[in-house]
């Protein structure tokens, strides 16, 4: 259940000059023992300067720190925490690097010289990561802001899959409070060429090379857990989200339990945790050929099938996107792509090609909840699209491969 907001939100600004005009679901995943519910707040001040700031309510109110506002929900009378982007309890670093003169400051500290940088937001997971582009013209960076508990680690990992030939950035400098620097990898995200990919099945040789390489990787920490994972909670979002679809959505998590329980022996190596196109860098001049791997923080010991199933249901959500806007050239390549990537990992691992659908369509599940949970009629209609398509994974992996009907 979303905290009642409309209080919660308007109190939490009181005192900060600004009035709350409106707001809008943004997301929410989990944080701890709780939630982390975000939203668009739009605001005004006594001048009439109107702003939209990006902010949080984490029901697990255990971590906070001085940044946040500390309250209670009026409806249920639980703690509450509410902080205003970048000021994340859990990313100390972050707001330092939102501003270019403080950037330039800490750059130099650590020996990095930029001048009149300018800064963009790459990506944002409240709570867990945050990665701002810095273009200056001395060089092109890109500031990755962690939980400072994570900066070894993943410094580690990074110097471990470069040693293995994975073409991940170099970390060029780190700092305790969770800032790594790092380089730009060359070439451009490959979500931006699947009608050249889904017909080149150099790709998927480049795919199934740098898996390979991947599993030599010396580690022993084990994986991010992902979205089999955390079956029981992305089940209970979807039915508060969608009770009139509930009947297919237990359905359809009893039968990946029921297949799940007979896994036993599975062959366990390094994967990255989180494989989708937008981790992936081609050569815009020849898009088969991968010129760079990102966010390998979530990377360890999981099950093989872990990186293609998320590829496979990121492809299937990209195809639904572009769709959704009137490209179905777009649509329908990322869908042959998403097919290919299955045939391709079932021929190759044949022993354990069972395993696929399910964590595909773990991974569809979790995508529904998340269009779900943003309270929109189109939301809503995206999800209950992914639970057929979740569906339609599941019955296709009972089919012969000859007859196997297509992603969607």
């Amino acid at each position: 259940m979303w905290p009642d907001s409309a209080e919660i939100l308007p109190a939490a600004f009181a005192n900060s000059g600004v009035t709350v005009v409106s707001f809008r679901p943004h997301s929410v995943e989990p944080s701890g023992a709780g939630f982390l519910y975000g939203y668009e707040v739009d605001t005004v001040d006594a001048h009439g300067t109107t702003a939209t700031v990006l902010t949080f309510i984490d029901t697990d109110a255990r971590a906070v720190d001085g940044s946040s506002v500390l309250t209670t929900d009026p409806a249920t009378g639980r703690p509450l925490a509410v902080w205003a982007y970048p000021a994340d309890p859990l990313l100390p670093a972050l707001a330092g690097v939102t501003f270019p003169d403080r950037v330039v400051e800490s750059l130099a500290a650590l020996g990095i010289v930029v001048t009149s940088p300018t800064l963009t937001v790459a990506a944002y997971r409240p709570g867990k990561r945050a990665v701002i582009r810095l273009d200056s013209a001395e060089a092109t960076l890109f500031l990755k802001v962690i939980r400072p508990d994570r900066v070894a680690p993943i410094v580690e990992l990074h110097a471990a899959f470069r040693g293995r030939g994975v073409p991940v950035p170099a970390v060029l400098a780190s700092r305790a409070d969770g800032l790594l620097v790092l380089e730009r990898v060359a070439g451009e995200p490959a979500g931006r060429h699947v009608l050249a990919l889904a017909d080149d099945p150099r790709f998927i040789d480049q795919l199934v090379e740098i898996g390979r390489r991947t599993a030599t990787v010396p580690v022993v920490s084990q994986a991010q857990s992902d979205a089999l994972d955390h079956g029981d909670w992305h089940r209970a979002t979807l039915l508060g989200q969608l009770p009139s679809n509930a009947a297919e959505i237990d359905a359809l998590y009893a039968e990946i339990e029921r297949r799940r329980a007979s896994w036993v022996g599975d062959p366990l190596a390094v994967i990255h945790g989180d494989l989708h196109l937008e981790q992936l860098f081609v050569d815009p001049a020849e898009p088969w050929r991968v010129t760079g791997v990102l966010d390998i923080d979530t990377a360890g010991v999981g099950h093989p099938a872990r990186d293609a199933a998320a590829l496979i249901a990121h492809l299937v959500v990209t195809g639904q996107w572009h769709r959704g806007n009137g490209d179905e050239a777009q649509a329908r390549a990322c869908e042959r792509l998403a097919d290919e990537v299955t045939g391709v990992w079932s021929e190759r691992a044949p022993e354990w090609a069972e395993r696929l659908a399910p964590a595909v369509a773990s991974q569809l599940l979790a995508h529904a909840g998340g269009q779900a949970t943003l309270g929109t009629e189109t939301g809503r209609r995206k999800a209950v699209q992914l639970i057929g398509a979740a569906t339609g994974a599941l019955r296709s992996s009972a089919a012969d491969p000859v007859d196997r009907p297509e992603s969607v």
